[in-house]
């Protein structure tokens, strides 16, 4: 199904412009729901009018993309998994990242305090808040009320969607039933107990996942969830490991998107889950390797994941404190992978105070790209030095590309200057622009009517640049001379 236009989608909305949606325009209001920035439930006469019934239905129909979204969990920290329209990311992008789960057993005395520790858990990294997704209880007890007791504790100190994993009914929906209003993630639907899952989920209308290693039995399964009413399914080919299995593993999931994406096959069309943590019950561990290297191997399994859209994994290394290093790996490939590639991370162009910068404090130059400012804001916070940050409009663009294409300019740089007054902040006029931009210096020079210093090419050098060649004094006398 190709992807609607925006003129397709304004043909089934009111035409009214009543601006109840937050937009000036039905128009506006069509391109976002493209967007994804709006629902069909933010038009309020698409939802209220009865004669409009046909045009919702079509519209949903139409938005609704090869590979339908789940939600799981509720409120602030919900968890929308699935929902993407490409097979690779160039084509357009994913708009939502892989979501990380964390396996507990239900008989972990921890159990409240580490779900507190990774609820609150927050990584910024280049201006993103890095957080996992969800918690995965998995029931090792064979116990029912102990698999609902962990459940219940876990949601009495956590606001993070969960996962009920356990393959007996008996002991999974009990523990569901209480939980039930947090909207948990029920595992698994199998050949064996799909019917009464499948009724529970309907009943308590909560996502079930599907799970076989089989993949025609899968999509037998998947069809059947449906045909019973089920109408929010995640789909497990299940996660092995071993010789060979990594690549039947990666092979399973690229064949289940390719169905989905490529080929529109409606039972592949859900999210994908995958399990790393399964290495911890498939692999022996007690052999010569050490316990970070067994770890290594469940991540090199989650990064993989990560790598080709898989939508949820599960994982058991991370949730320690001291094991932080597994989840910033992962936090920090999937902050890569899921960047939107339509669009340039800006940040505003103005004058950045860094410290407390004095009259003789340096005026340091960067592009408004994010990556590019956030990194420089860091490692001139990092030398601890009290500084000014003068960030130019170069359209989001890097600084050797900007450069290159004439958007970090003489020109450019001597307009921000005077736009923000950045002189006026101290006693020169000297600008330290990046060493990638050293050809701009004497045309700077002229336009700013500054002296230009060339600073490093890299910022993580300004530190020691700035020890070595920060000689205000020395540089107006100069700038004096050449006036003169």
């Amino acid at each position: 199904m190709a992807r609607p236009s925006p003129l397709e989608i304004y043909a089934l909305l009111d035409k009214s412009n009543c601006k109840e949606c937050g937009r000036d325009t039905c128009m506006a209001f069509g391109t976002d729901l493209l967007e994804r920035k709006v629902t069909v439930q933010d038009c309020t006469h698409i939802m209220q009018d009865p004669k409009q019934a046909k045009k919702r239905a079509k519209l949903i129909e139409i938005l609704t993309p090869p590979q339908k979204p789940v939600i799981i969990g509720v409120g602030d920290r919900k968890c929308i998994v699935g929902g993407e329209e490409v097979l690779h990311r160039h084509q357009l992008t994913y708009y939502n990242e892989t979501a990380i789960f964390m396996e507990f057993e239900d008989d972990d005395p921890d159990i409240q305090e580490v779900s507190k520790y990774l609820t609150d858990l927050i990584i910024e990294r280049l201006g993103d808040v890095l957080r996992i997704n969800g918690i995965t209880l998995r029931c090792v007890s064979n116990d029912a009320e102990q698999f609902k007791l962990a459940a219940k504790k876990i949601t009495e100190v956590s606001n993070l969607p969960i996962m009920l994993a356990c393959l007996n009914l008996d002991i999974l929906l009990p523990a569901a039933e209480e939980i039930k209003d947090k909207r948990p993630l029920l595992y698994a639907a199998t050949k064996e107990n799909w019917e009464q899952i499948g009724k529970f989920a309907i009943e308590n209308r909560l996502p079930v996942v599907a799970v076989s290693s089989d993949l025609d039995e899968l999509m037998s399964l998947s069809a059947t969830l449906q045909k019973l009413g089920v109408p929010d399914i995640v789909l497990d080919a299940t996660t092995r490991f071993g010789p060979g299995n990594l690549t039947l593993t990666y092979d399973n999931i690229i064949r289940l998107r390719i169905a989905a994406i490529n080929k529109e096959d409606v039972n592949a069309g859900f999210p994908i889950l995958g399990n790393p943590s399964a290495y911890w019950s498939q692999i022996k561990t007690d052999g010569d390797m050490e316990l970070w290297q067994h770890q290594y191997q469940e991540l090199i399994m989650a990064a993989m994941m990560e790598a080709i859209d898989t939508n949820l994994i599960v994982l058991h290394s991370g949730k320690k404190k001291e094991e932080i290093w597994a989840l910033l790996a992962l936090m920090t490939l999937r902050q890569s992978i899921f960047s939107d590639p339509r669009i340039y991370p800006t940040a505003d162009p103005g004058v950045y105070v860094i410290g407390e910068p004095k009259d003789d404090s340096p005026i340091f130059v960067t592009s408004n790209y994010r990556l590019t400012k956030i990194a420089v804001e860091i490692d001139i916070k990092g030398a601890n030095l009290d500084a000014l940050l003068l960030v130019v409009d170069s359209e989001g663009i890097g600084i050797e590309s900007a450069v290159a294409g004439g958007q970090f300019s003489a020109g450019s740089i001597a307009e921000a200057t005077k736009e923000f007054k950045v002189f006026d902040k101290v006693n020169h006029r000297i600008l330290i622009i990046p060493g990638m931009s050293a050809r701009l210096s004497g045309s700077l020079e002229d336009e700013a009517d500054a002296f230009v210093l060339v600073g490093p090419r890299d910022s993580s050098a300004i530190g020691k640049y700035i020890k070595e060649f920060w000689k205000p004094v020395e540089y107006m006398e100069q700038y004096e001379d050449l006036k003169e």
